[in-house]
């Protein structure tokens, strides 16, 4: 009993131990208040303060997620499925090796060529960047495909799940 029991308990520690993992593909920058802010960094929004947010990601509780980063104040904005927090170190994603990056329209967790997937979650699920006009400004958010939602939250405002929003596409 006991063995059978240690070894439901090691399996388990195994899947949730599972480490996320970063995208490689695309050229992202470490960053923070003290670095310049890089050339090419890809422009993602505003914020409701009217400071332009760039793209980036963060890694929390061994999640990389998507971010939004407001330079002038070195802040990364990030959401989970149920709640949202800023950090102060981040990466910034970079247009490089002759890529360009848009926004295009997409809905209910649809899978568009060439999304751009921020890295991975501890279940090993990939993570895209999402946006939506929300609150007087337009912000970014994490897709997780299988919530099937862009996941938004600012500051003191209510989370908000967006079932149609724009994604990340490179070109």
């Amino acid at each position: 009993m006991y063995k059978v029991a240690g070894l439901v308990l090691a399996l388990f520690a195994v899947v949730y131990a599972v480490p996320s993992t970063y995208d490689n593909e695309h050229v992202w920058i470490a960053g923070n208040l003290s670095y310049a802010v890089p050339d090419k960094a890809v422009l993602g929004g505003f914020d409701p303060y009217g400071f332009n947010t760039y793209v980036g990601r963060v890694k929390y509780l061994n999640n990389i997620l998507p971010a939004r980063v407001v330079v002038e104040t070195g802040v990364a904005y990030f959401n989970t499925e149920t709640a949202s927090s800023k950090l102060l170190v981040y990466d910034l994603l970079v247009a490089g090796n002759n890529r360009t990056f848009v926004w295009a329209r997409s809905f209910d967790g649809f899978f568009e060529k060439g999304a751009v997937a921020v890295g991975t979650t501890v279940q090993n699920e990939r993570v895209f960047c999402c946006r939506a006009k929300t609150d007087g400004a337009i912000l970014i958010g994490t897709l997780i495909p299988s919530q099937k939602v862009c996941i938004i939250k600012h500051e003191s405002l209510a989370l908000r799940k967006f079932d149609k929003y724009e994604v990340l596409v490179a070109k």
